[in-house]
């Protein structure tokens, strides 16, 4: 085999290495996550209970901290 057929052999494997690869990604089904798909919303309201019998602006912002921990830790 000469190198010019060599070469030449080479190029088509690359060309049809690029083109399976093309194929391949254009038929997969892409998954989308939560916000680019639309998720959900959800709206929370404090309502005073018998412990904490008024809702502060500092309890709401704690919630609203542990919520945001809570949801950051799975990567949404």
């Amino acid at each position: 085999m000469t190198d010019r057929q060599r070469n030449g052999f080479i190029l088509l494997l690359v060309v049809g290495l690029i083109a399976a690869s093309v194929v391949v990604i254009t038929q997969r089904k892409t998954l989308l996550g939560l916000d680019l798909k639309g998720g959900v919303e959800l709206v929370y309201q404090g309502q005073p209970t018998a412990q904490t019998p008024v809702v502060t602006q500092d309890a709401l912002s704690r919630a609203v901290d542990i919520m945001r921990q809570r949801v950051d830790q799975l990567g949404v």
